[in-house]
């Protein structure tokens, strides 16, 4: 009666969860397959030993009930003799290691060679017996040789804790107690089988570990998006990861909807979760077309990675020209027509790049460090390109940078054209790497700003250019005073006012001397702390400068109303000088601000035709303008060369510049 107990309650376990495993299709990968063949295996075996024993336990004895009850044994030590190597096969699989498994010939041959121990030992039991056999009345006998099939489960069990120990740190925690439970189920329920003959509970314990693989499983399940129908970015972590610890070759090719956040607010959220999807089953239905064993993750914020097992490069270079094209295509959803933004980018590893974060760092920016163009990017083609190699590592280099004081201050004179001398300068901060030399501030500020470096970067400008203005006697100069640039997070910085007060204080600096350059961007960001920051500063003594203007959607009304004191004409202004609409464009800039009672300031002045129509203010092309600024005076400078420069010509006028 326990018999039928044990075998019983494995028996409604298995059946159950075999189910499960069927409808959730669980057979569309290798892994999935293995894991069916296994749950297979478990079934027949749970049905065979619970055939054999209720035939040997309930049956009177007879020809036919002998032969049924020998074909019940023959099928429970064939299907469960064959549960261990099929479940070191599943571990291999699941944990992508299958091409160390298919590396290694040994491998093969060893576990090809139990195998057939196994059947032949089995096959042999049809002669002699010595497995074992059942009497007239059918009453179960062990044989001598059975011991042959225990040796070849240790070996299995061994093998299988030798990998799991060895690969132990490539597992995650949840993972790998799982298949260690299973390993532990099955070793007890040998050792209860091998020592109580009475005790047949091993099918029982290997249901109990089934049962702990569908709740591996269903965390599986829970990986998907039910959104996007892709996988979450936590499972493309998992596996990458696992990927290189292991050595696998995989591609992964990034999908970058650039629009995305467009696409969210032309088409609402339950629209965008359509294109989503959409998109979604295109790139599924392309990687299956071209045999791919692919799968596809969400990486949230319109990024898709696409990894591929030992994918033929050809046929993944296909494959991503074919997904470009089709997601640049149309796409409709509902009643509207879109067409999405796209970069692709393929990535082959371990042959381009060998460690996951890189690979994540190249995925989250490629769109912005490589060419911008709607070709099929190629990672191997770029990684050895020096400008490349800049821009994709732009985070560490400003870590170092921060970390290692690896920034300078440069200084821009500022001419006037009344004084005909230069009464200011603006300071512009440099960095020096010391791997990549000179970095460009058009490409390390848009980097900062988004990884939020800009505020130790401001912090350093802030206390350089206020401890450099104590160092200089500004009225014996001339000067009148030194701007820096705020940064559209900068100005929301609520202890913004006090810090530079603090450094003000501490340097003996007089607020005159000193001034702000914000963006028409930045007065957009958070308009209430913005207003009371720049107003504070304001009142403080500052001076406040609106930088770039005419390189936004510019805003009168909000402009005007913050306590503006000049305003610099971007030099998109000076490059149209020459054409007769824009002059009148300019007239009329210029006009209206110095209504306001407010300076204006040309930036961007190369060539001395353009430096003379701005200083001759008896023109009618341009009247008003009070300041000049750009390569045709003087380049920016460091510290001590605009001191010496300013010295130089403190005293001349324009023309003996020129």
């Amino acid at each position: 009666m326990q018999i039928l107990t044990f075998d019983e309650c494995a028996l409604f376990i298995i059946l159950l969860f075999w189910v499960f495993a069927l409808i959730r299709k669980e057979y569309k990968n290798r892994s999935g397959k293995i894991l069916m063949f296994l749950l297979t295996l478990v079934l027949l075996t749970v049905i065979a030993d619970l055939g054999g024993g209720t035939i040997c336990n309930y049956c009177s004895g007879g020809r036919a009930n002998l032969i049924l009850a020998y074909v019940y044994n023959y099928l429970y030590f064939f299907c469960h003799n064959l549960l261990l190597p099929v479940y070191m096969l599943y571990i291999y699989s699941s944990l992508d290691l299958w091409h160390i498994f298919r590396e290694y010939r040994f491998r093969h041959a060893l576990w090809w060679g139990l195998i057939i121990v196994d059947n032949v030992v089995l096959a042999l039991n049809g002669f002699v017996f010595d497995v074992f056999k059942l009497t007239d009345d059918i009453t179960y006998v062990r044989g001598p040789w059975l011991v042959v099939f225990y040796l070849v489960a240790v070996i299995y069990l061994g093998w299988i804790l030798g990998t799991l120990i060895r690969f132990r740190t490539y597992i995650l925690k949840d993972k790998l107690s799982t298949l260690i439970f299973l390993f532990v189920s099955v070793s007890t329920g040998l050792a209860i089988q091998l020592t109580q003959t009475g005790l047949l509970v091993e099918c029982f314990c290997i249901s109990l570990a089934v049962l702990f693989f569908m709740v591996m499983l269903r965390r599986a399940v829970n990986q998907v998006n039910p959104i996007t129908g892709a996988q979450k970015y936590t499972a493309c972590i998992e596996k990458v990861t696992m990927n290189f610890k292991s050595a696998k070759p995989i591609s992964v090719v990034f999908v970058k909807i650039v629009n995305n956040n467009n696409l969210h607010m032309y088409l609402g959220l339950k629209g965008h979760n359509e294109f989503l999807y959409s998109t979604t089953s295109r790139i599924d239905a392309i990687c299956a077309g071209h045999g791919l064993t692919s799968s596809v993750y969400y990486m949230e914020n319109g990024l898709y990675a696409i990894v591929s097992d030992e994918a033929v490069e050809e046929i993944v270079a296909d494959a991503a020209e074919e997904i470009m094209a089709s997601l640049t295509a149309e796409h409709h959803i509902g009643k509207l027509t879109v067409f999405a933004d796209v970069r692709v980018c393929v990535v082959f590893c371990p042959k381009d790049m060998s460690d996951s974060s890189s690979l994540f760092s190249l995925g989250t920016n490629f769109h912005r460090t490589l060419p911008d163009t709607q070709n099929v990017h190629y990672y191997r083609d770029f990684k050895d390109n020096d400008e490349y190699k800049v821009r994709n590592d732009l985070d560490d280099i400003l870590r170092r940078a921060v970390r290692d004081n690896n920034f300078e201050m440069y200084y821009q004179p500022i001419y006037s054209v009344r004084e005909k001398k230069f009464v200011a300068a603006e300071a512009m901060i440099r960095l020096n790497d010391p791997i990549y030399g000179q970095v460009p501030p058009s490409l390390f500020i848009p980097a900062a700003e988004i990884n939020g470096c800009i505020h130790d970067i401001g912090d350093f400008v802030f206390n350089d250019v206020i401890r450099f203005i104590s160092t200089l006697d500004m009225n014996a100069l001339g000067l009148k005073y030194i701007e820096m640039n705020l940064s559209a997070s900068q100005c929301i910085e609520v202890d913004l006012v006090d810090k530079i007060k603090n450094l003000m204080f501490e340097y003996g600096v007089d607020p005159r001397f000193v001034s702000f350059e914000l963006t028409e961007a930045a007065t957009d960001m958070n308009p209430e702390i913005v207003d009371m920051n720049i107003r504070k500063l304001h009142e403080y003594g500052v001076k406040i400068a609106l930088d770039d203007y005419g390189t936004g959607y510019s805003n009168i009304k909000r402009t005007t109303g913050l306590p503006i004191d000049q305003v610099k004409l971007d030099k998109s202004f000076v490059d149209m000088i020459d054409d007769p609409q824009m002059c009148i464009v300019i007239q009329d800039t210029i006009s209206m601000f110095k209504e306001m009672d407010k300076e204006v300031l040309v930036e961007g002045v190369e060539e001395e035709a353009v430096a003379r129509k701005f200083s001759d203010l008896e023109a009618d092309l341009i009247q008003g303008c009070e300041l000049m600024q750009g390569f045709f005076f003087c380049k920016p400078i460091p510290g001590p060369e605009f001191l010496d420069f300013i010295k130089r010509y403190k005293d001349k006028a324009f023309e003996s510049i020129i």
